[in-house]
């Protein structure tokens, strides 16, 4: 082989090994489908989160600021920000069942769920989601109350939020 043949043969190899390393990254960035492609999280007026026992923690925008329960109790804006953001730009990994009897597999039943959230936006319109994180897997799932599809959820803040509120509370300056 002549060396101009070498040269011009490890140059395409180089070539082809960049395309083909450049396609895959690209493929393992491809993120799900947003449950509300249309909104965002500054477009949230109230958050509510619940378990199945009751126990409620609710977000509030007063003044552009987001308060905690009904005395309006200053919240970290940070971390209250973060998880509304998550919230509303929560984005599925992929359709998992639409059968109603699979829910309670899935910790997302109408009674049966580990969270339930509902996002009331500035428009007026609500929605809420059941949000499951069995035991024996690592995904939470997640079902708008008013669909049957039931999707995967990759999102790791959304595992276990804690629904003590003096753990949202602002940090005391001091």
């Amino acid at each position: 082989m002549t060396p101009q043949k070498t040269i011009y043969s490890l140059f395409i190899l180089v070539v082809f090994t960049v395309l083909a390393g450049c396609s895959s990254a690209v493929d393992s960035q491809v993120t799900g489908t947003p449950l509300f492609p249309e909104r965002h999280g500054f477009d949230l007026k109230r958050v509510a989160i619940s378990d199945a026992d009751s126990n409620i923690l609710v977000f509030k925008r007063v003044d552009c600021v987001w308060v905690i329960g009904e005395a309006n109790k200053p919240s970290d804006e940070t971390r209250v920000t973060a998880l509304t953001e998550k919230l509303v730009g929560m984005a599925t990994t992929g359709l998992v069942t639409q059968k109603s009897d699979r829910y309670e597999q899935f910790n997302v039943g109408d009674d049966k769920f580990n969270r339930k959230i509902v996002l009331t936006f500035k428009d007026g319109k609500s929605f809420s989601l059941l949000l499951g994180t069995p035991a024996i897997t690592k995904p939470t799932y997640v079902r708008r109350a008013d669909k049957a599809d039931v999707f995967a959820v990759d999102e790791p803040m959304l595992k276990q939020i804690n629904l003590e509120p003096k753990s949202w509370l602002a940090p005391e300056e001091g």
